[in-house]
């Protein structure tokens, strides 16, 4: 982790310090410290997975997955497929 990094990682901490879990994560979302794309992107993905596991194929896994986050195919394959840097 970088000397930035490390700055910006304390004040979060001190952001969320005596909340619980729940209330950090509503915070870190209220403050925009958290990317709701990047959490989306990363539940897809984890239903995908999910489901693959279960022997469900990877477009009816995609098929699923968006329907279960309201949302196209191909969100759900962008999500699934592409990562992006920050």
């Amino acid at each position: 982790m970088t000397r930035h990094e490390e700055r910006l990682a304390g004040i979060l901490r001190r952001a969320i310090a005596g909340l619980s879990e729940e209330e950090a994560v509503k915070r870190l979302f209220e403050l925009g410290a958290v990317s709701r794309r990047g959490c989306e992107r990363l539940a897809i993905r984890e239903e995908v997975a999910r489901l693959e596991k279960r022997g469900m194929g990877r477009c009816e896994a995609l098929h699923v997955a968006a329907g279960g986050f309201c949302c196209s195919y191909e969100k759900a394959r962008n999500a699934f497929y592409n990562t992006f840097k920050n």
